[in-house]
């Protein structure tokens, strides 16, 4: 099936691809797109043209001239990369090939490892360094555990910042636009004495919210059951404090580096940097859906399964948007669709108990967003601009000493991040739930290698340490003046007197004030060892032989634990909490903490192994060929469930084993006008780790999987001053018998992997415009295919194709000291789906996240 769909979708580009806009991984300012391109993919500087792996690689001024901003925003213009994420894109990771990992637990991590000047990111947030002050970014794709090692199953990206010369030098950027957008970038750079030198650089940017929200108490829904009659509430109300505006961004980072350079063989170079942001709540927007549940059999005996009442007990198999549904169907306003029976069922969360919808467009309460699922209103009672935030700094250092026979380098590392989080569930007016999460990270890394090189082989060997201790807790509050008010209905009603407040007064129904919050907390300490060594053998004329092995001993400590507490605040954690050392105030129970679920402890110790063989074919000085076998891993870890219980062995997920097939060639034809590299390859996943999220919460399990897919790239010079540049991915993935519910497996696509990608961009310089300077016209644009947001692949799931477009202009001074610009990005307004959680059990809802609309921009720049 790959093979006919690549076919086709080859014949329809290639007669036409002098003339489509085209994109990926060179430079595309003034210079040519066929000038060569070093990188470091191999921890030595080589051309990119040489190397047998499949790379994409942006230079700092590519960057600036694509307006990439973000980290994650490389994946647009990257074949075969993605993103996915959470907390409505406030978190975000590399989707690789398919390769992904939508975990929102600190605890895990994902498994394409990202690097910042050799340093490992141990968690999804600490990416927040942004791009400012960049040298290049190289995307790896494909297994890279030999010479990477740490996760980096599907790839790795690896960012590297400009360093410190004894040339001084100086710029400032200043950006204005859309949403009053400020970003300034400034560096400045030189020599501090004969043997040292310094570089100081620093990043603002920030923007007023994208999003109204225009919830009152109006929008609450009518006080159901529980609270009218079980606790005598009269209407519901929100809190007035928590309905803030969405999608706001106030980042501020700095980095400092001194280059010690005391002779020719010893080169010090360290580094310091600190990043901060603080937006408002995560921008989720609320969109409505149908659960269909059927009866199981998940323990294979060929009978129904029944619950201890005798009825059939029913689990979620698909899900549609209510704007799917035919609004002529008597089925259309059920809280929930029973397919064994065709009839409506109760849904438990509104608790009105009718089984009922009080219209067939809205969630279990009635509520739609009038200006659609992807507009910019929205109408959700708690959302905050003053809480969420996160804040990484840390330290790298490296010594380079040259040998007479090879070089020893060391590379340090040490971290540190701390986050909170919190947004509503259900992102509408119901005061349903508050979801929070808080985590301390701290992490550090050694790595000591030795590099050389005779005149037919070059070597590395080393060795690694990495150490990893964090602190992560979540919960699910019942919100202040909310309607889950079981604390004090269930607790009050059922057992007066026997839960008390943490004041130590009992919780009785008379008071009807006290509010639940079900949170967990987890603790995680790694210890990874490993050992490495690779090496390249010309073992004939235009041959080489690539090997290499990695060998890690792993080692985690894991406990968690699952308690109820009284929620005395919606923003935050109510136990004890990392960051503040506030107090715990759970509900008590004679004294001790009422145990939700029931506490875990494990410790693990593996042994894990990552190898390389390959072979590469020069035909000649223009044509790299390229055939390899792969075998990357990523560790174990745990889960961290959220209000959903999990036997003993499900806490602990076993290693990711991912054995690569690829083949390639890198191409140079036209006269050195144009470049064309192709990769294609077999994945064979072992215990792929998988990432459900049902209802309140999720989990990791292992499934096998595999995948074919391949990427082309070109990229040329067809006319004087115009530089066209293409790329496209196509993949074909499968994660089998993936069980969807109990009892339910089902073969499914990965999450976030659109099955074909496509991006490029056409750039016009213009020579001898306005005073002798230089006048450049950019378009660029992407397609996406439709991907699904969760692993279950049900029908709410997928998050449709999309095409989006942007366009500059910009003029930089014949002495190139002056850049002026502007900028349109998404110039079709677009509202493309990049995330989204399925809620529809709960509030008959999904979150869904979009990317920005049209966004315009004029930007100064100053060179000195």
């Amino acid at each position: 099936m790959f093979t006919k769909q690549f076919q086709s979708y080859l014949f329809a580009i290639v007669p036409v691809v002098g003339l489509s806009f085209l994109v990926t991984s060179v430079p595309v300012m003034a210079q040519s797109v066929i000038e060569e391109v070093i990188v470091t993919a191999q921890k030595r500087e080589e051309s990119v043209q040489d190397i047998g792996i499949a790379i994409t690689a942006f230079s700092g001024e590519q960057m600036e001239a694509l307006g990439l901003t973000n980290g994650t925003e490389i994946a647009a213009f990257t074949p075969g990369v993605h993103i996915s994420g959470n907390n409505g894109g406030h978190t975000q990771q590399f989707t690789i090939r398919g390769s992904t990992q939508n975990d929102f637990a600190d605890v895990a991590e994902g498994p394409n490892a990202v690097y910042v000047d050799e340093a490992y990111q141990a968690t999804g947030q600490s990416q927040l360094f942004a791009n400012y002050d960049m040298e290049r970014v190289e995307i790896l794709k494909g297994p890279q555990g030999t010479l990477f090692g740490r996760n980096a199953t599907g790839g790795l990206i690896h960012f590297l910042t400009k360093k410190p010369t004894h040339e001084t030098s100086a710029y400032a950027d200043v950006t204005y636009g859309a949403y009053d957008t400020v970003r300034v970038e400034a560096a400045v750079n030189g020599a501090l004495s004969d043997t040292v030198a310094g570089r100081l650089s620093f990043m603002h940017n920030s923007h007023n919210a994208v999003m109204k929200n225009d919830f009152t108490d109006a929008d609450l829904p009518p006080t159901p059951f529980i609270s009218s009659v079980l606790q005598g509430r009269g209407p519901l109300t929100s809190n007035p404090d928590n309905h803030d505006d969405l999608w706001t961004d106030d980042q501020n980072a700095a980095r400092a580096q001194l280059l010690i350079e005391p002779n020719e063989d010893l080169t010090v170079l360290v580094k310091g940097h600190w990043a901060e942001s603080k937006p408002a709540s995560g921008p989720y927007q609320h969109v409505a859906t149908m659960p269909y549940l059927d009866t199981t059999d998940a323990d294979g005996d060929g009978a129904i399964d029944l619950d201890a009442g005798g009825n059939p007990v029913l689990v979620l198999v698909d899900t549609k948007r209510m704007s799917d549904l035919d609004p002529t169907d008597p089925l259309s306003s059920c809280e929930q669709i029973n397919i064994s029976t065709n009839s409506c069922t109760n849904a438990i969360f509104d608790l009105d108990f009718d089984g009922v919808r009080p219209n067939n467009r809205g969630d279990l309460f009635g509520f739609f967003e009038a200006d659609g699922e992807d507009g910019l209103r929205v109408k959700t009672d708690h959302t905050t601009d003053d809480n969420d935030s996160v804040e990484v700094w840390g330290l790298t250092g490296k010594i380079e000493i040259e040998m007479d026979w090879a070089k020893l380098i060391s590379v340090s590392n040490y971290s540190n991040q701390t986050k909170q989080q919190s947004l509503d569930v259900d992102s509408g007016p119901a005061p349903q739930f508050i979801v929070m999460n808080q985590s301390s990270f701290q992490w550090g890394s050694q790595e000591l290698r030795l590099e050389g090189e005779t005149d037919d082989t070059r070597w590395i060997a080393g060795m690694y340490y990495l150490s990893i201790d964090g602190k992560y807790t979540q919960g699910l509050a019942d919100t202040i003046g909310g309607i889950n008010v079981f604390c004090g209905a269930f607790f009050g009603f059922f057992a007066p007197g026997v839960f008390l407040q943490p004041d130590g007064t009992p919780v009785d129904a008379a008071g009807g004030n006290t509010f639940c919050e079900g949170t967990l907390t987890a603790d995680i300490e790694t210890h990874s060892y490993s050992l490495f060594g690779q090496v390249d053998y010309d073992f004939a004329e235009q041959w080489t032989l690539v090997l290499g092995i990695r060998g890690i001993r792993e080692k985690k400590q894991y406990a968690y634990n699952s308690r109820l507490y009284t929620n005395l605040r919606d923003e935050r954690n109510d136990s004890a909490v990392y960051t503040t050392n506030e107090p715990y105030t759970a509900v008590f129970t004679g004294g001790a903490p009422f145990e939700f679920l029931l506490p875990h402890t494990e410790s693990v110790s593996d042994y894990l192994w990552s190898g390389k063989a390959q072979l590469n074919y020069k035909w000649n000085d223009d044509l790299l060929l390229y055939f390899g076998v792969n075998r990357g891993v990523k560790a174990g870890s745990f889960n961290a469930p959220l209000l959903t219980n999990l036997t003993s062995d499900q806490y602990f997920y076993d290693p990711e084993i991912l054995v690569s097939y690829e083949g390639g060639f890198k191409s140079t034809f036209w006269d050195g006008k144009a470049r064309l590299n192709g990769a294609f390859y077999y994945y064979d996943y072992s215990d792929y780790q998988a990432f459900q999220f049902i209802g309140t919460s999720g989990a990791v399990f292992n499934a096998d999987a595999e995948y074919y897919g391949g990427e082309l790239e070109l990229y040329t010079n067809p006319m004087e001053n115009l530089d066209l540049i293409m790329g496209l991915g196509l993949i074909d993935p499968t994660v089998k018998d993936v069980n969807v519910a109990p009892g339910k497996p089902r073969d499914v696509e990965p999450s976030f992997t659109p099955k074909t990608q496509w991006s490029g961009i056409a750039r016009y310089t213009i020579p001898n415009m306005f005073a002798g300077g230089t006048l450049a016209l950019q378009m660029d644009a992407i397609y996406r295919s439709r991907a699904f947001h969760n692993i279950n692949n049900f029908g709410s799931h997928r998050m449709p194709a999309y095409w989006l477009g942007n366009a500059s202009v910009d003029w930089k001074s014949s002495d190139e000291a002056w850049t002026v610009g502007a900028f349109v990005d998404n110039f079709t307004d677009t509202r493309n789906q990049l995330i989204g959680f399925e809620l529809s059990t709960v509030c008959g809802c999904d979150e869904a996240s979009y990317g920005k609309p049209r966004w315009w921009g004029v930007k100064v720049r100053y060179d000195y």
